[in-house]
């Protein structure tokens, strides 16, 4: 019998999380669209497959039914998250994924007195984004609970780049714009793109913000009611950016998001994974302007961290630390969380 549904497991990402669960002992139940591909990769592992389209009710019912738990790995979410939901609730199967999709974020929230009733979590996001981000964020809130400002950070260096579900996804979400939380709420900023200096270890270093998973995700962890993401940007990325903001509405047209699909690169290989770390950067301040600040590093993010903290996640859900609802995964494992997985450090700054 498998222990859990990985969904989208021969995706560029999910095909290593498959790799991984197997030698760590989990025995995944490896599913997605492609029959040829899963098969291969189902006779490799010595594992069991399932080939359905999230359209196809009497395949997924079998598939769901059959496992406490599903990680979706088949992005972009906004696309897969709702039929397999909707099965989860039907089953009564724990839901987690891998997405940094604010919309998604958003649905899945608005799911959880209906999961609360069946007694299931629905916990999105086990991935880079944002378990290291979302962990700091708890640390942090706990180091000074008056606070209610956060700001969180980060900085890929070496030569690792984005796995090409993550590049759809940033496509995909261009319409929808930046969101920064205020009391509470998610809104535009007045100021579209903003610069800050953090110092991520090695001195200040200018970052920009962005639109991550936390100005969702670290709201409910924490409660925090003001919450900015930033990214350390290559220079040359800082132009296009502001040309972007000018021609955002252009993209809502789905011929101007399919032109850039076709410039999608592949994603890191290992070679390029293992030469490649993560920086994490946060710091929280209250009305008296008390602060507290910390930072974390650890492996290259898309494919070596997600991988890592997404069967984490699986491992606690089967080992029954679970909550029923909408959850976060600092909220649930806690600040530590993020300090299984090998080779990750935590530095308290202030």
């Amino acid at each position: 019998m498998s222990d859990f549904l990985l969904y989208g497991a021969t995706g560029f990402v999910g095909e290593e999380i498959a790799r991984k669960a197997v030698k760590s002992g989990l025995r995944p139940l490896l599913a997605g669209r492609n029959q040829t591909k899963l098969d291969k990769l189902a006779w490799e592992l010595e594992q069991d497959f399932m080939a359905f389209t999230l359209d196809d009710p009497i395949k997924m019912h079998t598939a769901f039914s059959s496992v406490p738990v599903v990680l979706n790995c088949a992005g972009p979410f906004m696309h897969t998250y709702q039929p397999m939901v909707d099965f989860c609730l039907r089953t009564k199967t724990h839901y987690l994924d891998i997405t940094g999709e604010l919309p998604v974020l958003q649905g899945l929230a608005a799911k959880d007195q209906q999961a609360l009733d069946k007694g299931i979590m629905l916990m999105p996001a086990v991935g880079f984004d944002v378990v290291p981000t979302d962990c700091l964020a708890v640390y942090l809130k706990n180091k000074l609970p008056s606070a209610t400002q956060l700001a969180i950070a980060f900085q890929v260096m070496g030569p690792g780049g984005l796995p090409p579900g993550t590049q759809r996804t940033v496509i995909e979400l261009i319409p929808y714009g930046n969101r920064v939380r205020r009391q509470g709420e998610l809104v535009k900023p007045r100021k579209a793109i903003k610069t800050r200096e953090i110092d991520f270890g090695s001195g200040a270093i200018t970052a920009t913000r962005i639109t991550w998973g936390d100005v969702f995700t670290a709201y409910h962890s924490t409660g925090i009611p003001d919450i900015e993401n930033y990214l350390v940007l290559p220079k040359h990325l800082h132009g296009k950016m502001k040309m972007l903001e000018r021609w955002r509405w252009l993209f809502n047209f789905e011929f101007a998001r399919n032109y850039l699909k076709k410039k999608i690169k592949p994603g890191p290989q290992p070679q390029t994974r293992s030469q490649t770390h993560t920086l994490v950067w946060g710091e929280v301040v209250d009305p008296e302007n008390n602060r507290a600040s910390a930072r974390i590093r650890g492996p290259e993010p898309g494919v070596e961290w997600t991988a890592e903290t997404a069967l984490g996640a699986v491992r606690k859900v089967l080992q029954g630390r679970y909550v029923a609802g909408f959850q976060t995964p600092g909220k649930v494992f806690g600040a530590d969380f993020v300090l299984e997985v090998e080779g990750v450090t935590r530095e308290y700054v202030l």
